[in-house]
């Protein structure tokens, strides 16, 4: 085998980078242009690329890559420093030669070095388990049929609901967008000057919606992410989406902490199914498990207590909640139960805690869930 460097991407890769993508994706699939694919990380204004670069090169030329784009998520008044990895590639001359293992290390060792808090990915499940990744979170899932809206949403009505495509034409439509993205209690940053980009990655589009002739939020592909300032308008939007797009169905996403839009979705859907969000890798236990304990103890009544985890060789973590009110250090307290990694994320994270039984009281599984817009 040849001479194999492993090295992060510089500007000058910058083309070649985007070539390699397009055509190892495009031999997989179908044809693909990651530049208008995934303008937040490819497009070409941007003066470098959107996400970091884990290069595989022979003799000058790229043979596998790894991305990772590194985003601030926020859950209510914490943030989590999170890298969504993407464009995992190898050409397809030089696949079983060991480069996604070597990218994927290199990549988890860089994570940890700058201090991420987790990272998270789509792909095969058993595939990305040999990297410390596992299915994770909770999203619930509603799908909406014509009839549906014909019977449950016959009362609604629609005529003074618009939707408009959002574009730097109109700047203070894209600002008030931005300002309702900034104010969802789940989501990750979005810049104002990157904005644009990120809602129209995979080709989704974000279009403004008018009520009553006023902005009253927007609408991230057809159905991709929902953002409205009155939740009590979701009837009327959903009716006006089948009314104006005519689509066969709408499926739509929620957090479990998103209780206001479960109850009224549950009400009209066709529908419904409960899923995991994205794989997950979690690099920092304590921050993850503090912020996530603290999102659900602010739609369910955790009960109190305290419980000691070990997870691999890290120290022990103490989680305690108090009052409803959850805690999480490291207090070198002997463990009331000790997993591996993998272990832990699926027992603490995965949906085979409903039925299972927790790890402790009403705890668990936490309620990790991911807009499309956040992901690679």
């Amino acid at each position: 085998m040849k001479q194999t460097d492993y090295v992060v991407a510089t500007p000058a890769d910058r083309e070649e980078v985007v070539d390699f993508a397009n055509y190892v994706f495009s031999q997989a699939h179908r044809p693909h242009d990651f530049k208008t694919l995934l303008p937040k990380a490819y497009a070409d204004h941007l003066p470098e690329l959107g996400a970091k670069h884990y290069l595989a090169k022979q003799e000058g030329r790229i043979r596998a890559l790894v991305a990772d784009r590194m985003i601030d998520m926020r859950l209510l008044d914490d943030t989590l420093r999170v890298g969504c990895v993407g464009t995992v590639s190898v050409h397809p001359y030089s696949r079983s030669e060991g480069h996604m293992m070597r990218l994927m290390t290199m990549m988890l060792e860089d994570a940890r070095a700058e201090g991420l808090d987790l990272l998270m990915l789509g792909g095969i499940r058993q595939r990305y388990n040999y990297f410390g990744f596992e299915q994770a979170g909770w999203m619930y899932r509603f799908g909406i049929e014509e009839p549906a809206v014909r019977h449950a949403l016959a009362d609604v009505d629609t005529g003074n609901v618009r939707f408009s495509e959002l574009t730097e034409d109109n700047p203070a439509e894209v600002d008030f967008a931005c300002a309702l993205a900034a104010r969802l209690p789940v989501a990750g940053a979005r810049p104002r000057d990157r904005f644009l980009d990120i809602m129209h990655s995979w080709h989704s589009g974000c279009r403004l919606i008018r009520v009553d002739g006023e902005m009253a939020g927007y609408v991230m592909g057809g159905d991709d992410e929902i953002a409205l300032l009155n939740e009590d308008d979701l009837p009327r939007v959903i009716k006006a989406l089948f009314t104006q797009d005519k689509p066969d169905r709408l499926s739509l996403a929620c957090g479990a902490h998103e209780t206001r839009r479960i109850a009224i979705l549950a009400d009209i859907c066709s529908h419904r199914a409960m899923g995991s969000a994205e794989m997950i890798n979690v690099l920092n236990w304590p921050r993850v498990l503090a912020a996530l304990l603290k999102l659900k103890a602010g739609f369910l009544a955790l009960e109190d207590g305290a419980f000691t985890l070990a997870i691999g060789d890290a120290p022990s973590i103490t989680i305690r909640v108090s009052g409803g009110a959850p805690s999480v250090a490291e207090e070198g307290l002997a463990p009331d139960l000790s997993l591996t990694h993998l272990q832990a994320q699926r027992k603490l994270f995965g949906l085979e805690a409903f039925a299972l039984g927790s790890a402790y009281k009403n705890w668990f599984p936490l309620p990790f869930s991911v807009s499309p817009a956040d992901t690679f």
